[in-house]
This record gives structure tokens, sequence and C-alpha cells, in this order.
């Protein structure tokens, strides 16, 4: 989008599967036989991840495509070429994580320790209902619910476990999405708002707020201004980027249509449409033009970008 300029990528390994967007160059690809692999877009590399059996038992009536709503895919906070990825899957979002290695050296980092070669199941005794997983100062961090901030302990004895932190902002409305975002220094969730048209089959996204979590403080503070930053949510990881070196203004919100529950006839209804970006100073929102002639459905888009290593 910098240099507003498109690209057409054939990419016949992930043909017909759903995917997540990354930060990292790559996207998860599921296909409808459950195969699951991390795909460098450019490189034309993949990593396989392993079988999604164990969630598939806790979650056996959800078709392929709706069993896992959300991927994120994160460097290894404690090895240095290990990636963990996390599911957050089944009708009570439930949350499940994997390690795998890249070539580079990272099988020995991985093998033995909880993930490698399976998912495993974060134990959660509240019921929380993840929505959101990021990895800030080299800690995991969920966001469930209506807001409730976790951390996550992945190698704690026993199963990994989840640590309540904060509960949600104070008088914050229910939102359609919740997203959890790091940048250098600070933690935002991000709360969004869709209005539906029945009539038109569609829904479109009407305001965002936008909260700071305060670490010693362990409170939220809402954030008017994102400064020299904007924010990418979506299918898959959402990130905080400068705008330092890059030509983008500042201040800024870039959003996907990845509101699945409004699609109730699949491939027809509602058609993801809702795409667009968003400006924190004005409110105003407008629309980006990821579709020809205004089809009823089109592919959704999800954000990628370039940096990580797999080989």
């Amino acid at each position: 989008m910098c240099d507003s300029r498109h690209y057409q990528l054939e990419l016949p390994s992930i043909h017909e599967r759903r995917c997540w967007g990354s930060p990292h160059g790559c996207v998860v690809a599921v296909s409808s036989d459950y195969e699951i692999r991390i795909e460098h877009l450019i490189k034309r590399v993949g990593i396989a991840l392993p079988p999604l059996d164990t969630i598939r038992r806790l979650a056996p009536r959800e078709e392929w495509f709706r069993l896992v709503h959300n991927f994120n895919i994160f460097k290894d906070p404690s090895h240095k070429f290990s990636f963990l990825v996390t599911a957050i899957f089944g009708p009570m979002n439930q949350l499940a994580f994997a390690r795998v290695a890249s070539s580079r050296g990272g099988e020995g980092e991985a093998l033995g320790r909880r993930g490698h070669g399976e998912w495993a199941i974060v134990n959660n005794p509240n019921n929380f209902k993840f929505k959101d997983v990021v990895h800030f100062k080299d800690q995991i961090f969920g966001l469930c619910d209506n807001g409730t901030l976790v951390r996550l302990l992945v190698d704690a004895p026993g199963s990994a476990e989840v640590q309540v932190i904060a509960s949600k902002p104070q008088d914050v409305k229910k939102p359609q999405k919740l997203y959890l975002i790091e940048s250098s220094e600070n933690l935002f969730v991000i709360f969004r708002y869709t209005h539906r048209f029945p009539l038109k089959m569609r829904h479109e996204t009407v305001c965002f707020l936008v909260y700071k979590f305060k670490i010693n403080e362990k409170a939220w503070e809402e954030v008017s201004d994102l400064e020299d930053h904007i924010i990418f949510v979506g299918d898959g990881n959402s990130w905080c980027i400068p705008t330092r070196n890059i030509n983008f203004r500042s201040n800024r919100i870039y959003f996907t249509d990845d509101n699945w529950e409004y699609q109730t006839h699949p491939g027809v209804a509602y058609g993801g449409r809702d795409v667009g970006v968003f400006d924190m100073a004005t409110g105003d929102i407008q629309p980006l033009p990821f579709w020809k002639d205004n089809p009823l459905y089109y592919s959704r888009p999800i954000w990628v970008t370039h940096t990580l290593r797999l080989d």
C-alpha cells in the first residue's frame, strides 16, 4: 500500500485453503482434509504443523473451515530458532499451541518441550473465551471474553496455565471484535464495532476504541492518538508499526473483514467487503478497494508482511 500498486501471485500451495495472515511474510493455511502448514508467500517454502487431531476431538462438530477461529505465529520467547503457533478454536474459543522449528537449528531447541509435534491445550478452568494472543516483552498474553487480559504460562509445571492480569476496561460496551496488539513499548487492546444491514446482506465497521495497558499500574488507559504509529487488524496476527521510515499516514487503523459470524450462507452472504481504514483523529472510515465491480463475494484479504526467516 506504500506505492499504491497491486501484485498478483500464483500460489498453488494455498489453493482452496483458508489462510490467516502474519507480520512474518507467511500465512497459516488449512485445507479441507485438515492438513495445516505455515507457507512463506515469497520464498515458496513451508513448515508442516502438527495434525489437528487433538483440537478436532474437542470440537468434533465443527467443519474444517470454522474449526479454528484464529492462528497467530510468534518467535518462541526463549528459543531463537523455534516458533510458537497459537490456535483459538471451537465453539468455546479454547486455546492450543504448538512449537515448530526452522531448518536453521531450532529442532533441538523445540524437542521434548510442551507443544513440540502436537497441539497442547491450555488449561482453562475459568472457561475464558479467547479472542486474541500476542507476544510482548518475552511473554505471551491473551485477550478473553469482553476484554479480560491474561498471561499464558506455556511452560508451567503439569500443563500450560492462564494467569489473570486485569479485567476489561470500565464502561466499554460489548464489541463485535477484539484485538490484542503490541508495539515496542505498549500493549493495546482494540475494540471494533460494526453495524449490520440485513436487507443489503452487509455489515460495516463504524468505529474503534483503543486502550493501552499500563503494566506497572495494571490499569487501562484510553488512547485517542496513536502518534507516529499505524495498526493492522484482521484474521491472523494483528500488529502495530511506526511510520517514521515508510510512506504511510500515521494514527490510523487498517482493517480487513474477519467477521465470519455474520456469514450465514458461506460464499454469498455478507461477502467480506468490510475492508478499510479508520482515522483516529477524525473518526472517518474510508473503504479499501480490494474487489472489482463490487461483486457479492470475493476472497477476503489478509495482512502479511515479509520478515520471518524459515531457512
